[in-house]
């Protein structure tokens, strides 16, 4: 059977005759994707041209493989004018013929292009070496056919083809035919990132008009890279990059020209978003379907997308190793516990504790941690957390991820990543090592938590007076060393996330959609929860104030001077039992994970002003009254659960057995922060005295300036580093200074833009209404207060609404004068949310936008069940 001349492109399936441009063209028609209409001239038409030549293809290639210099293009040469001399009228005349018979425009211009047997293959795509004729009218065609002909006996083809290792084979130059599209915009985009081989990343080039100087490399386009899903859907666009394009290529009445483009037009981006969405969509749709990844052509008319061409994206590594780029950051959780702008030592302290006591833990678990990726990033002096990291991990272990923005705070992510779970064998493996973990801390954390305290009392200041600096340094490093083997945060959390997976499993199913503000009332009232204890503590301290009229007297007095009073007080039962209070909590403060931020033992006073306003309440809650409280939510709750379970007695053993374990493991959480702050407590004792001691030595100007070297300065310093290190404390004041003039968002979904996601996923809430994630139920209305620092203390008035970035759990004093609380970032697991589900403050967390809607003294309800809060009268009267 003969060869055919001519094939429509659909009817374009074998390379050998219609080489790989159209091979690929028919590929998209069968997939449904959008072709303009055309044909092919198959290599049958160039093999009998050459032919009727006297030219022998396979002679003469092989002849000038085997040649160089002057003697190979003296071959080539030769092919060239013998294919120049090839008398075409006949193929012209066919090629109209063609035309006519697919019913194809007998006016206008044409777009020529090759599709030779070498081209667009998985090795190597020839990209660039063809030539491709635009804009041809129908009878000079057949001259466009003889031009790509020619293009074969080329030195750069040549070249081309040795240097891509192909074999001896003999290319023949088949060629497309195609009406030519009056494009508005045209371009290239490759299905996966071509540089770093990401494959959630398509790039997309574009330019104005038709992208002929684009795909020859003379113009430079617009440079888009679209983000996309696991599943191919766009998610947004991560990089624009637009040139300023000032002229395009157009089809015109007089033919293809180079038209400059309007002021208006110069420097606006090519392509819409949508546009960018569509062809992103479309790119993953087609790798999908040819199996892998491709380099397409493409232009948009007046009509929509067309597709030019698709081919293998050849010699590209394909990347789904995910980077820190890749990821989602949050500062829920490190905002709760560091203060706004921790000190270089704390975030080095920080980092060291994420890799050793979590990051190493969910290794030995079996987990596996891409190569290269951090837990912790710091931007303008504020450290991130790793969401999309944590995601990955807790899938791995079959848990549900989903739940970490409400557990830990901040947003969900935008970018799911795609995670494999671990096999049942390494799960089983892991569940027994997590166990392990597990009962350690129920087994041995009393007693370490113990060590702890006693740790902290060894290490007072008044302890530390003649102790060298070598010495101090030594016993840094060996309270280091003692936690290496005694921290047990991952054991107690994992504990905790058990717990809530399982509840979080069942209860939707058994209790209903309120089943969140039902479990909260439960935990209420743990007496086991050493962190709320201290806010019965002050409520005690309170009510011993208030039977004491010389101490009353004090808190009353209208010239109230917290300096004063607590001299005052020197003698009194009351101070002793408030010392007494100092030495049980006086080690705790906010941002207390920062060994520079200052405690409570450190600034008595503020503790003596939120007593003062909780003697100053006209009905101020006793701690009986607390504790009453506290029973009567919890009690209520755990009845009204009971009932809903009703005869499925079975229920409730399920329930019970895991709310057990559930409070058992929250206690040991608070425990466990509880008691590493003492541990944080000696090591800020140490550092400060040995700060002091390099005063001494002149080696530094103030004891904190110690807390602006990190882990490994701080030792180089002491061994005799020569470094210019108070050089460095000056610029790293300096530095932090810019940062508090900074304000950060809480989300980078993007490190590179550094964007906060909080304008693409808007609240849901109605205007004039707030939403966030319930953390403690109760409806209360009050008066807004904002607290941002320890400074905002002394303005706390009983039942002012509390509105705070973060729930600090260094917040807890306050939350006995309190109507509520509303956090700006928070999750159900942070520590200052369990302390105030435990004291029963009605409480709401993760308001994106909270600081900047409310204002000081605006009057709000705050509906913690749902996580409303709704403003009912601005400050001032505003309406």
């Amino acid at each position: 059977m003969d060869r055919p001349l001519f094939l429509p492109l659909a009817s374009c399936l074998e390379p050998s005759l219609v080489g790989g441009k159209a091979v690929g063209l028919a590929r998209l028609l069968a997939g449904g994707f959008p072709v303009p209409p055309g044909f092919c001239v198959t290599t049958e038409a160039y093999d009998r041209g050459l032919r009727l030549s006297g030219l022998s293809p396979t002679e003469q290639w092989q002849a000038a493989l085997h040649s160089t210099g002057a003697e190979r293009q003296g071959i080539l040469s030769h092919c060239q004018a013998t294919i120049r001399n090839c008398d075409i009228a006949a193929l012209t005349a066919q090629i109209v013929e063609q035309v006519r018979w697919l019913d194809l425009p007998l006016q206008g211009l044409w777009a020529v292009r090759s599709s030779a047997t070498n081209e667009d293959g998985a090795t190597a795509s020839f990209a660039g070496i063809y030539r491709t004729n635009l804009g041809i009218p129908l009878e000079e065609i057949g001259l466009a056919v003889q031009d790509l002909w020619l293009s074969i006996w080329d030195e750069r083809v040549l070249n081309y083809h040795v240097a891509s290792g192909l074999s001896g084979t003999v290319p023949a130059m088949a060629v497309v035919i195609q009406p030519l599209l009056a494009a508005q915009a045209a371009g290239v985009a490759h299905s996966i990132h071509p540089v770093t081989g990401r494959a959630t990343q398509v790039v997309i080039n574009a330019v104005v008009g038709l992208a002929e100087a684009l795909v020859a490399g003379r113009a430079t386009p617009d440079q888009y890279v679209v983000e996309v899903d696991e599943k191919g859907e766009p998610i947004r666009i991560r990089d624009r990059m637009v040139t300023g394009q000032i002229a395009a290529l157009l089809v015109t009445g007089q033919g293809l020209r180079e038209v400059p483009l309007p002021d208006e037009a110069v420097g606006r981006a090519t392509l819409s978003d949508d546009q960018l969405f569509d062809l992103a969509r479309t790119a993953k749709r087609i790798e999908k379907t040819f199996g892998h990844p491709v380099d397409l052509e493409w232009l948009y008319d007046d009509r929509g997308l067309w597709l030019l061409q698709a081919r293998p994206l050849s010699g590209l590594f394909r990347s789904r190793q995910l980077t820190d780029d890749d990821c989602e950051w949050s500062r829920a959780n490190f905002k709760e516990t560091l203060p706004e702008l921790p000190s270089p030592l704390g975030l080095s302290f920080l980092e060291l504790f994420m890799e050793r006591y979590i990051l190493a833990p969910y290794r030995r678990l079996g987990c596996q941690i891409p190569e290269g990726i951090s837990s912790v990033r710091t931007f303008q002096g504020r450290p991130y957390i790793n969401m999309t990291l944590f995601h990955l991990l807790i899938a791995q272990l079959r848990g549900d991820p989903f739940l970490l923005a409400e557990q830990m705070g901040g947003e969900a992510l935008a970018r799911v990543p795609e995670a494999r779970p671990l096999g049942w064998f390494a799960f089983a493996r892991a569940g027994i090592v997590m166990l392990a973990e597990m009962r350690r801390a129920v087994r041995y954390g009393p007693a370490w938590f113990a060590e702890m305290k006693t740790m902290a009392a060894e290490h007072r200041a008044d302890r530390l007076r003649s102790v060298s600096s070598e010495d101090l340094a030594r016993r840094l490093d060996a309270i280091g060393q003692w936690l290496d083997g005694h921290e047990l945060t991952f054991g107690i959390a994992g504990g905790v996330s058990q717990c809530l997976q399982m509840l979080g499993g069942f209860l939707p199913r058994w209790l209903g959609e309120d089943w969140r503000a039902l479990l909260n009332g439960a935990l209420q009232g743990q007496a086991a929860v050493i962190s709320a204890q201290q806010i019965v503590r002050l409520a005690e301290l309170a009510d011993r104030a208030r039977r004491d009229p010389c101490v009353l007297s004090l808190f009353t007095a209208e010239g109230w001077d917290q300096a004063e009073v607590h001299r005052k007080l020197e003698g009194t039962d009351f101070l002793r039992a408030f010392n007494v209070y100092l030495a049980d909590y006086g080690h705790r403060g906010v941002g207390e994970s920062d060994p520079l931020s200052p405690r409570f033992s450190d600034q008595p006073e503020l503790l003596l002003a939120v007593l003062r306003a909780q003697i100053l309440a006209p009905a101020s809650a006793t701690p009986v009254d607390i504790l009453q409280r506290q029973t009567i939510v919890r009690e209520r709750a755990l009845a009204e659960i009971r009932a809903r379970f009703g005869w499925r007695l079975h229920r409730w053993a399920i329930f019970s057995w895991w709310y057990r374990r559930l409070c058992r493991f929250f206690a040991l959480r608070e425990a466990n922060r509880h008691h590493l702050m003492y541990y944080s407590a000696a090591v800020r004792s140490l550092l400060l005295r040995l700060g002091e001691r390099l005063v001494e030595q002149g080696l530094l100007s103030s004891r904190e300036d110690l807390f602006f070297f990190t882990n490994m300065e701080r030792t180089d310093l002491l061994v005799g580093g020569s470094r210019d290190w108070r050089g460095v404390i000056q610029s790293r004041k300096a530095e932090r200074a810019r940062f508090a003039a900074i304000s950060v968002p809480d989300t980078i979904r993007d490190w590179t833009d550094r964007v906060r996601g909080t304008d693409q996923f808007p609240s849901t809430a109605p205007e004039g209404m707030l939403r966030g994630i319930p953390i403690s139920g109760g409806k209360v209305m009050g008066p807004v207060r904002f607290v941002r620092s320890m400074e905002d203390w002394s303005r706390v008035r009983t039942g002012d609404i509390l509105v705070v970035p973060v729930i600090d759990p260094g917040l807890a004093p306050l939350f006995g004068v309190a109507a509520g609380l509303v956090a700006e970032m928070g999750g159900t697991l942070s520590h200052g949310a369990i302390i105030a589900r435990e004291y029963g403050l009605p409480a709401v967390a993760n308001v994106p936008g909270l600081t900047a809607r409310l204002k000081e003294g605006d009057r709000i309800s705050l509906d913690a069940e749902l996580g409303d809060i709704l403003i009912h009268e601005r400050a001032g009267g505003e309406g």
